[in-house]
């Protein structure tokens, strides 16, 4: 094992967007984590310090962090003198990252996402998708990108729409586009066992095998399914074509990639090429990555792939799993290269949290996860706001994503400045201004270098107090506030605080 003391006031961040909340760790951490099944979000088996040290593995690992001491498996590489966490990013990104001058599509960072799955779950239909969407236009949203959900299809594996739910899906998304939708649909690796998809399947070598040589059947959050080899071309092409089905014959623009997380796949499995658990998911997001119109949530080590990551599913909660995470998750997934990050629905995507709290929704929580969201890469909706929310709510709603609209190209230009040189979109305050104190803040963020995004996230709370960062900085209503000193701001429930450095 490899061993050595954390500096003083040195700060490690990276690793498993999912524990986002943990990071950074700090000489008074105490925790070990097995990079590569820890998680159900984005991966990759690099860890960066403020001091600029990294730690890199082109494999899995486990790492602990205990009593100020760092312990790694040996074949960990230690890079050291790079000064500051960009450095040690920006040393890392460069000799290991996907190079690529490719981002997905533009519309993702400049209109919002709607994903059905909250207003519908299983239930997905051609009446009620028609009717969210004619809602969305008809509340005064912006029509963007429009997700349909688990449940379009009657079986994992098959892609055609399930008859009886839809009548004529074809018109459908003609309909969706006439209102000016992008129209995505959720597959995922998945086949069906004991269906007519298996059975087509049965006599290739495209499915996933055990280390007995039997069809791997794995359980997932839906039940036990089988699971294709996407190491084998035959797979892919066999995906790639049903995919290509969908677009030609129903219009459909893109697809959300859904599970193919490591815990589905067993190091003993018997697959058409050599492959860790976890290559596996890289298999997975390498297909992704051909759809310019694509989302992801599993991901493992593919920094600097044009992949839209979505944070999995959040609670709709302050503290756990909530509210919490989005902005410390959202700095992890840009400093693991994944940079065309979305931090998941606003409010929460976590069905299970509506139905404990009897569909009562915080509204205050709504507001503020909206506002902490506003300037990451892309913003995603599924329950309705109109529905939800009391009118001057809603209104407030309307005008936060107005102003995002203001810096929707600032968005895209940054977009394309990571594809270009691997810096991220959203960056931790301690990336822009090392050695000034922040190498522990998550409460706010950059975006690029000249914008500081600082949200309010505590429920009931109307002010912070903090210390800007070095220069000086001009609010959206023209207030100047200097850099260096502890300024005090109120938080009404309509406010968040966009400074631009000067």
């Amino acid at each position: 094992m490899k061993q050595f003391a954390i500096l003083e006031n040195e700060t490690w961040w990276g690793g498993v967007v999912d524990v986002g909340s943990d990071i950074p760790y700090t000489a008074e951490s105490n925790c070990t984590i097995c990079v590569g099944d820890a998680g159900e979000d984005q991966s990759a088996p690099i860890y960066f310090s403020t001091k600029g040290r990294y730690l890199y593995s082109a494999r899995p690992f486990t790492i602990r962090f205990h009593n100020g001491v760092i312990t790694a498996d040996d074949e960990v590489e230690l890079g050291e003198g790079f000064s500051t966490l960009k450095g040690a990013h920006q040393a890392v990104a460069d000799k290991y990252f996907v190079k690529t001058d490719r981002i997905p599509n533009e519309r993702f960072f400049r209109v919002p996402q709607y994903n059905t799955w909250i207003e519908l779950m299983y239930n997905q239909n051609q009446k009620q998708i028609l009717e969210y969407a004619c809602s969305i236009v008809d509340s005064g949203l912006t029509p963007g990108i429009l997700m349909i959900d688990e449940g379009w299809s009657e079986d994992y594996g098959v892609f055609e729409f399930y008859p009886g739910r839809f009548e004529d899906p074809k018109v459908m998304v003609q309909e969706l586009h006439e209102l000016g939708f992008v129209v995505m649909l959720w597959v995922t690796p998945h086949i069906s066992p004991d269906s007519n998809a298996f059975r087509a399947l049965r006599d290739t070598d495209y499915l996933l095998k055990d280390e007995n040589g039997k069809f791997a059947v794995r359980e997932w959050w839906n039940g036990f399914s089988c699971v294709l080899d996407l190491s084998n071309p035959g797979a892919r092409n066999w995906l790639r074509e049903k995919l290509s089905y969908v677009t030609e014959t129903y219009g459909v623009d893109g697809f959300k990639f859904d599970a193919g997380d490591a815990s589905m796949y067993c190091s003993t499995d018997r697959s058409f090429a050599s492959r860790l658990p976890q290559d596996h998911t890289t298999d997975y997001g390498a297909f992704a990555a051909e759809y310019t119109f694509n989302e992801l949530r599993a991901v493992w080590n593919l920094g600097g792939a044009p992949l839209v990551c979505r944070l999995h599913d959040k609670m709709h909660s302050w503290d756990q799993d909530g509210l919490n995470c989005i902005i410390p998750n959202t700095l992890t997934q840009g400093l693991i290269g994944c940079y065309y990050g979305c931090p998941d629905m606003i409010g929460g995507g976590n069905y299970g949290s509506f139905i404990q709290n009897g569909f009562q929704l915080d509204e205050e929580l709504y507001l503020r996860w909206l506002q902490a969201s506003i300037l990451c890469p892309m913003i995603q909706f599924s329950i309705a706001p109109w529905r939800v929310l009391t009118p001057e709510n809603y209104q407030t709603v309307l005008e936060l994503l107005r102003l995002r609209e203001q810096y929707a190209s600032e968005i895209i230009s940054l977009a394309q400045h990571a594809a270009r040189t691997h810096e991220p979109i959203v960056r931790p305050v301690e990336y822009e201004f090392p050695h000034q104190g922040y190498e522990n803040e998550t409460t706010m963020y950059m975006l690029g270098s000249r914008y500081l995004v600082i949200p309010m996230l505590e429920k009931g709370v109307t002010q912070r107090s903090l210390r800007l960062p070095a220069g000086a900085w001009k609010d959206t209503d023209g207030t100047v506030y200097p850099g260096g000193e502890t300024v005090t701001f109120e938080y009404p429930l309509k406010k968040v605080y966009i400074l631009e450095r000067i």
